[in-house]
């Protein structure tokens, strides 16, 4: 699957706008739109930061392959969903110091 359209999925797939991403990353919406549409090519260091807002590892990102299990992963974990849309409006600072939170509570 071509990588523009791949970036595409993954971020409607996590019910996403260009806006929140631009949120999440810091890049402005039109640059992500661009790297959706093909006209840009994002460097590496980008597709590792749209993996991490994503929830998917930068190899299955790349693969251009479906994503079974992964893409609607939260709604089999209703328990969850709140969580993740507190977390999608975090800052990544945010973000980080709540997976080191989980990373201690599950020791």
């Amino acid at each position: 699957m071509e990588l523009g359209r791949r970036l595409r999925e993954l971020r409607k797939s996590r019910r996403m706008s260009l806006y929140d991403v631009e949120r999440r990353t810091g890049h402005h919406f039109s640059t992500i739109g661009k790297y959706e549409r093909g006209e840009r090519r994002p460097s590496l260091e980008r597709l590792r930061e749209l993996a991490v807002v994503y929830e998917v590892s930068l190899a299955d990102m790349l693969a251009g392959t479906p994503l079974a299990g992964q893409v609607d992963g939260p709604a089999e974990r209703p328990d969850l969903q709140g969580l993740l849309t507190v977390a999608r409006r975090m800052s990544p600072e945010q973000v980080a110091a709540l997976i080191e939170l989980l990373r201690l509570l599950v020791r």
